[in-house]
């Protein structure tokens, strides 16, 4: 997985940096306080105005190898990618944090999960910031993540990081095969106590999947149910009709659509399994 430049420049090989560096016209250095990085970082990404400046001036190669990046949950290794998705080392916003491992920093994505652009062609970075603070933590305990510290920012990418782990084993594949579902197609009013819940809110959308994950017996629900809980598939509340009760959809994401590729898993992200694991 990706991870955050602030209070982790240490961990780039000498002139990894440079190009972004370049780009946003700063100079990060281990000297400054990882408050001082993130601060900078994320004031002169807001003076950007937008991804488009930077995406446009790419070649179509770079614009395909950024993409791939962005399926792979932004981050992937010279020997586990495509050939024809490897023109990354010029592309300002991917930084070769170590020889063959490339990445989007956090910070990246979280400026870019702010784009509509990103949100409206589905990919996962994107849909979860703007779910309810309330449904990304019944989510992240549905999940068995724990999950107590850190504020929102954190949980998005918290989900985002297990959502990989869960994506994995489906190689980019499922029964469904649409790209989004109107709610009450699956589960109409009065088909399910845990979602009618949901309906009357009574309950979160998530703790009522996770409810109904422990007594559906039909596959193919139990599969949506799957599908849901790995972030395949996110609610989206559509938008609201005069005098019509609230309708949700569940939106298909890029990321559930494509295969994960890589196998390396780095000790860092070892550690946060184990430690979660630990209360589960």
């Amino acid at each position: 997985m990706p991870f955050a430049i602030s209070g982790n420049v240490g961990a780039f090989e000498k002139g990894a940096l440079r190009n972004l560096e370049k780009h946003l016209g700063i100079i990060l250095s281990e000297n400054q306080s990882h408050l001082q990085q993130h601060l900078m970082i994320r004031r002169t990404l807001q003076t950007l105005g937008g991804s488009v400046g930077i995406l446009s001036n790419l070649s179509r190669q770079e614009l395909l190898s950024f993409i791939f990046v962005l399926t792979q949950f932004g981050d992937t290794i010279r020997g586990e990618t495509p050939a024809e998705y490897l023109l990354l080392e010029s592309i300002p916003f991917v930084v070769q944090w170590k020889k063959g491992h490339y990445m989007i920093p956090l910070e990246i994505l979280e400026y870019l999960s702010h784009e509509r652009i990103f949100r409206d062609q589905g990919y996962l970075f994107a849909l979860i910031p703007s779910l309810p603070i309330r449904e990304k933590k019944s989510w992240i305990r549905w999940i068995g993540a724990d999950f107590e510290k850190g504020g929102d920012r954190d949980l998005n990418f918290e989900i985002y990081f297990q959502c990989r782990l869960l994506q994995k084993p489906f190689l980019g594949k499922s029964l469904v095969q649409e790209t989004q579902i109107e709610l009450e197609q699956i589960w109409p009013y009065g088909k399910s106590e845990y979602l009618d819940w949901f309906y009357k809110g009574l309950s979160t959308f998530y703790y009522s999947m996770e409810e109904m994950s422990k007594k559906e017996k039909d596959p193919f629900l139990l599969h949506v149910i799957e599908l849901i809980r790995a972030g395949k598939f996110v609610l989206r509340k559509q938008p609201e009709q005069f005098g019509e009760q609230p309708s949700y959809a569940l939106v298909s994401t890029v990321e559930g659509n494509t295969p994960q590729l890589r196998e390396i898993t780095f000790q860092w992200e070892v550690e946060r399994i184990r430690k979660d694991s630990l209360f589960q």
